[in-house]
């Protein structure tokens, strides 16, 4: 396992939450403003919800190589790269491959792979 990789995935992975969740909390959940105010709960919520998870499977990723036995680590990375990779996926769906989200999404998914 190369821990370099992994370690430089976890720390894509937290970059691209702060960024999501920095820059759609100031830009797009604005844009979402209309509708009741449990309306407006729910849409951030949801849409913060993958920034929670892309910054804890950075966190696993950066933690995998000193805590975890090769056994636990290819099973974290696993679940982190499912997380990563359905992202990446669905937002190239959604967007249809305009947004440049995916393409860092799959970059680090790859870079946890070949950690792995």
């Amino acid at each position: 396992m190369n821990d370099l990789l992994l370690v430089g995935a976890g720390v894509g992975g937290v970059l691209v939450a702060i960024i999501h969740g920095y820059l759609g909390h100031k830009i797009v959940l604005p844009q979402l403003a209309g509708g009741t105010a449990q309306i407006r709960r729910v849409n951030e919520a949801v849409f913060q919800l993958s920034t929670l998870y892309w910054l804890a499977g950075g966190l696993v990723l950066i933690a995998t190589p000193y805590f975890l036995d090769d056994a636990l680590r290819r099973v974290f990375v696993c679940g982190v790269v499912f997380l990563y990779a359905t992202g990446a996926i669905g937002n190239f769906w959604a967007t249809r491959g305009r947004h440049p989200g995916w393409v860092i999404l799959l970059v680090v998914t790859i870079m946890a792979l070949l950690g792995a």
